[in-house]
């Protein structure tokens, strides 16, 4: 056996020590500075459910004796970890931040248009489909690395934050809290080029039911543009919703409005000379975040605060006049990991 299928062959069953992330092929990525390179490099997974390849992002300043946080982040249509970290600019925030990126990649066989099958009910439960081959990436990452069990995040824009809502519905055990861009509502199907028809509430009961007996209040950091027509902005209002809702039955079992549905706290600002933003905050009864809402005006379908590097999609798909989201993101999470035992709100990390 080659060197080249016998790290394949560590990476997929599983038997692999940490040691052979690093001895295994793969492109490095040493653009970003430290005492030794940072790397980002491809790896092939498979389970039950099907083969996905995805990179793994490991900071410059790793090391074994302690744990790490873990974002898995989820591309939109058409795109690949490569775009996805160059555009959400997570590599470099996780540099310095000290933080463990995983990018899962949709194939052209699975779908045409390499779009995560959201829409589709074999891809929207807990251990089939898609969504079981990402829990699975997402565990084996857990597995082979020192990663801190509390502060594991889903992300995604556009067909991937349809997809991480699915995540963070299906695993509410293993994802503390999760971020959707220009996505849709769980089992919003017709949100594309439109506004998703399933009520809120609908949706949350759906959710709620979907988290079975690890059911939670998930937070969630919501980002959407008001001129985007790829997928409307009133479909950001049915993701906070449908989490608000989910929140109000897994807080004490039932539909009663113990978690309001009106935001807490009102906010706006600019980038200079860049887009302007409001933003609202949902808080439950005891003054804890639990959705946070982003409403950048005038930005379309596109990732905000990402520079481009001129290719046709970049311009297309990016948008340098901020604000800055991903930084913005990271905060939220990282403010948003497990609650500890006993406290009624998340522990407050520094970002």
């Amino acid at each position: 056996m080659t060197t080249q299928a016998k790290c394949r062959a560590r990476l997929l069953f599983g038997t692999v020590l940490i040691a052979s992330l690093f001895a295994c092929g793969g492109t490095q990525n040493n653009t970003v500075g430290g005492a030794s390179q940072s790397r980002f490099v491809r790896y092939e997974f498979s389970n039950d459910a099907g083969t996905r390849s995805y990179k793994i992002f490991i900071p410059s300043h790793y090391r074994t004796d302690s744990d790490w946080p873990l974002l898995i982040d989820l591309h939109g249509c058409g795109s690949d970890a490569d775009e996805e970290a160059r555009w959400s600019r997570f590599n470099e925030l996780a540099e310095l931040i000290g933080l463990i990126v995983v990018y899962p990649e949709q194939t052209a066989e699975a779908n045409g248009s390499k779009c995560w099958n959201w829409f589709l009910p074999e891809h929207q439960g807990r251990g089939v489909g898609e969504p079981a081959i990402i829990a699975g990436i997402t565990e084996y990452i857990r597995q082979i690395m020192p990663i801190d069990s509390r502060r594991v995040f889903v992300s995604g824009i556009s067909a991937g934050g349809a997809m991480a809502n699915i995540m963070a519905v299906n695993y509410p055990d293993i994802f503390a809290s999760a971020m959707i861009y220009a996505g849709c509502e769980y089992k919003g199907t017709t949100c594309t080029a439109g506004v998703a028809a399933l009520p809120a509430d609908v949706s949350g009961e759906l959710a709620y039911q979907a988290m079975g007996a690890a059911a939670r209040v998930v937070p969630v950091f919501v980002i959407q543009g008001d001129r985007d027509v790829q997928v409307p902005y009133p479909n950001a209002e049915l993701v906070v919703q449908q989490f608000l809702s989910s929140g109000d039955w897994a807080d004490d079992g039932g539909n009663n409005k113990s978690i309001a549905r009106e935001p807490a706290r009102l906010e706006s600002g600019s980038k200079p000379n860049g887009h302007s933003f409001d933003i609202q905050y949902y808080e439950d009864a005891a003054g804890c975040l639990l959705v946070e809402y982003w409403l950048i005006h005038g930005l379309g379908h596109a990732w905000s605060n990402s520079a481009s590097n001129g290719s046709p999609r970049d311009i297309l798909l990016t948008d340098a006049l901020g604000p800055d989201v991903s930084s913005e993101t990271l905060r939220f999470l990282l403010n948003h990991p497990f609650p500890e035992v006993g406290k009624a709100c998340y522990q407050l990390t520094q970002f």
